[in-house]
């Protein structure tokens, strides 16, 4: 399927560019941010190429040593949720069954090779069973699946809102951006502890710890506050929320503050943009 893509890619004519990049899209390969359509066809030439070394490359194969591949119902399960989120289905991409890559307490894990080659990996405890320390399997794969398709996109303050938007549980869906670092839970989770416990103590500037978290919590209120903003604009304007996923957090910014009339210009700013607007006009496909 990647082969039969990159030559489109290589032998398309310019008014037919738009429509191939939204089947590559729908595959979940997003043209990032300022990659060209020629920058694109050698990623994909090159995961094609890391593909097919999967079976016989001394690194690729100890990774998967010893792992099962998930079954073909999971993988379905998975696809349903990323394709009613975020209109695109995955199919390409190899996942496994692994606790030695995932660690005992992580229920998936998403390993990238020279952010051109995904590699998906569940926690053991999931095989034979949908859930895992409170994890549903199907979700846990649909979120390495949204991260995967982001893998050419550069660092994001939204890394795990995409992602932990195809959870059922609410408070993930709520708090689980925070856990795009891991030291923002702890400096907000920890500092709010600490402070409970000088509380207590009767220390007078207990308060003072309170300092870390309060600022975290402001910065992702603010965070949240910008990605709705845009979510609202792209509605007025007739457009599918999914597109958010393929934008930066520049592009994100900006469309907070956008105009409505601006947002259907952009489709004279690039290729990218024209396919975006035409892919996720309101009518779902």
């Amino acid at each position: 399927m990647i082969c039969d893509f990159v030559e489109k890619l290589r032998t398309a004519v310019p008014r037919d560019l738009p429509g191939l990049l939204g089947e590559l899209d729908d595959a979940g390969f997003f043209l990032a941010p300022d990659e060209s359509v020629t920058q694109l066809t050698e990623r994909l030439s090159a995961l094609a190429d890391g593909l097919s070394l999967l079976p016989e490359e001394p690194l690729l194969t100890k990774l998967t040593a010893d792992a099962a591949e998930v079954s073909s119902t999971l993988r379905d399960r998975a696809y349903e949720l990323t394709s009613q989120k975020f209109r695109f289905r995955m199919k390409w991409i190899p996942v496994w069954y692994s606790s030695r890559q995932t660690g005992i307490f992580s229920a998936g894990v998403l390993l990238e090779i020279d952010r051109i080659l995904p590699l998906v990996f569940l926690n053991n405890g999931f095989s034979g069973k949908g859930k895992y320390m409170g994890y549903d399997a199907a979700e846990t794969l649909a979120h390495e699946m949204i991260h995967a398709a982001r893998i050419a996109f550069p660092a994001s303050a939204y890394e795990e809102y995409f992602s932990c938007n195809v959870n059922r549980s609410a408070f993930r869906r709520a708090v689980g951006n925070l856990f795009r670092r891991w030291y923002l839970p702890l400096l907000f989770f920890g500092g709010l502890t600490i402070a409970a416990f000088l509380l207590a103590a009767g220390w007078h500037f207990w308060f003072a710890l309170l300092l870390p978290s309060v600022l975290l919590f402001i910065r992702e209120i603010i965070l949240h506050r910008r990605i709705r903003a845009a979510g609202e604009k792209l509605h007025r304007a007739g457009l599918d929320e999914a597109l958010l996923l393929r934008l930066s957090d520049s592009e994100i910014f900006a469309l907070s503050r956008s105009k409505l009339e601006e947002i259907m210009l952009k489709k004279n700013e690039s290729l990218r943009w024209a396919m975006l607007l035409e892919k996720f006009r309101s009518e779902k496909g």
